[in-house]
């Protein structure tokens, strides 16, 4: 197995790794225990972090840059650098059509050649498990889910992210009367269908002159998110309580990843050669 590691910022010293390092120990302890107090403790030292990043960093290229003054052209690579220029640029031969017919083609491609596929199989629904509607949301879940959000916006934001989590606690009871209202009808707006859609290079070196090294990227708005993790999250607990989940199943899953899905083989490629069933290697390889 080939690794590949990614040198760090700069600016990443050893306080900030420290920091990391508790901010991932605070993370474990507050997945296992689950209780309010342990999120918290992660929450503030998540954002002590965070904050730490910032000053490390706006010092790092306050001291570069007063360092350089006296460089004119060492200057003007450093700010290039710190704006993002210098990243290849889309071509100008390629539009937004050539990747919409692109992208539809391929899809019409995978449609086409999984057509004569057999249809899938179901297995009974125990008697016991029903999930007719969802269920009404708090303010709190609702406080919780924005609070869990990552601090990325899109382009599609009236609001940054980091914005709409310092005034959570006033539009939280807007947004979950707006929640529960979609969630009991069972209605998504057209907008929140909406989605900002990025073109970015599957790997560094390919020809980006050629539609086919590019993959989408499509950013829907935080209220879609928001509405999408709350019923998810409804929807989830119901199909691992009604035990309807694969057992064996890897993706999108809690716990569950491709790592876990490689110890699963391995481990039955290696109990298959201690029974001396041979059958095993020939059935994985």
């Amino acid at each position: 197995m080939t690794i590949g590691r990614r040198p760090s910022d700069p600016w990443f010293d050893s306080e900030c790794r420290q920091s990391k390092r508790e901010v991932r120990r605070l993370e474990r302890s507050s997945r296992r225990l689950k209780t309010p107090e342990a999120t918290s403790a992660w929450y503030s030292k998540r954002h002590q972090y965070r904050a730490l990043l910032w000053r490390k960093r706006e010092c790092f290229w306050q001291a570069k840059i007063e360092a350089e003054k006296s460089k004119p052209c060492q200057l003007w690579r450093s700010i290039d650098a710190l704006l993002g220029r210098g990243k290849t640029p889309l071509p100008a031969d390629i539009d937004a059509a050539q990747f919409h017919n692109f992208f539809d083609d391929k899809v019409a491609g995978v449609r086409s050649t999984t057509s004569d596929a057999p249809p899938p199989s179901f297995s009974p629904n125990p008697s016991t498990a029903s999930f007719s509607q969802f269920q009404s949301v708090t303010v709190n879940d609702v406080i919780a889910a924005v609070r869990a959000l990552p601090d990325k916006t899109c382009a599609l934001e009236p609001l940054p992210t980091t914005h709409l989590k310092a005034v959570v606690g006033v539009i939280a009871p807007f947004l979950t009367s707006l929640f529960n209202k979609l969630l009991l009808s069972g209605f998504v707006p057209e907008g929140f269908k909406v989605a900002y859609i990025t073109s970015l290079v599957k790997k560094s070196g390919m020809d980006n002159g050629d539609v086919r090294s590019y993959r989408p990227i499509s950013n829907l708005s935080v209220a879609s998110k928001l509405l999408e993790r709350i019923a998810a999250k409804q929807l989830i607990a119901y199909l691992e309580k009604s035990a309807l989940l694969p057992r064996l199943q890897s993706a999108y899953r809690t716990g569950h990843s491709s790592e876990t899905a490689v110890l699963k083989v391995l481990s039955d490629i290696l109990l298959g050669i201690d029974a001396g069933d041979l059958s095993a290697l020939v059935l994985y390889y």
